[in-house]
C-alpha cells in the first residue's frame, strides 16, 4: 500500500499499524485505488471543510454510492471505521467496478455472527467469502470492532491480489 501510494505514514518514518482507520482515511485509500478521479466537491456536509485533505474523496465516494454520510448533514470523517463498515465500503467499490459480488459464505461458524448490523451481513458474508476480511481468531470476527490500518492494509491487499478482480 506504501509502494502504490494507497496509503501514507502518519508520518516520515511511522505507519502506525495499530491506529485505527477513519472513515475519511477509508474512502482515501479506495479513491486513491480508483485514480483519483475528479469529484462533485458540492457536498452539504456540515464536517467536511471546503479544504480538508479528503474533501474530493468523500465527494467521490458520496457520488459513487461507496460511502454515506452517517446523518444528512455529518460524514463524520474523524469516526473510527468498524470491520462491517469496511466490508461495506469494499463491497460497494466492487460493485462499482462491476465485480461479482453475488458469492457469500455462511458465517453461522463465527460466535459473534450475531453482533452484524443487518445493513452489513450481506457485506460482510462477501468479503469472508472473498477472502478480504478473515476473523480475529477462528471463530471471531468482531464486526463492531474497530479497523486497524494493518487490517485496512491487508484487506486492500487482498482485494487487490484477488485473482476474481
Amino acid at each position: 500500500v506504501l509502494t502504490h501510494q494507497l496509503m501514507a505514514g502518519v508520518s516520515q518514518d511511522r505507519f502506525a499499524p495499530q491506529a485505527v482507520t477513519t472513515r475519511a482515511q477509508a474512502v482515501t485509500l479506495l479513491w486513491r485505488l480508483e485514480g483519483c478521479p475528479a469529484a462533485d466537491t458540492g457536498l452539504s456536509y456540515a464536517d467536511v471543510a471546503d479544504t480538508a485533505w479528503y474533501r474530493e474523496a468523500v465527494g467521490w465516494a458520496d457520488a459513487a454510492g461507496i460511502a454515506q454520510g452517517t446523518s444528512p448533514t455529518t460524514f463524520s470523517p474523524d469516526a473510527a471505521v468498524s470491520r462491517e463498515q469496511m466490508a461495506v465500503f469494499f463491497l460497494r467499490y466492487a460493485q462499482y467496478k462491476g465485480y461479482d459480488t453475488t458469492q457469500t459464505t455462511d458465517l453461522s461458524g463465527y460466535q459473534d455472527a450475531s453482533q452484524i448490523s443487518g445493513y452489513a451481513r450481506d457485506a460482510v458474508a462477501w468479503a469472508a467469502e472473498a477472502g478480504l476480511l478473515t476473523g480475529v481468531s477462528q471463530d471471531t470476527l468482531l464486526p463492531q470492532g474497530t479497523a486497524t490500518r494493518a487490517q485496512t492494509a491487508a484487506v486492500l491487499m487482498r482485494f487487490c491480489t484477488n485473482p476474481a478482480h
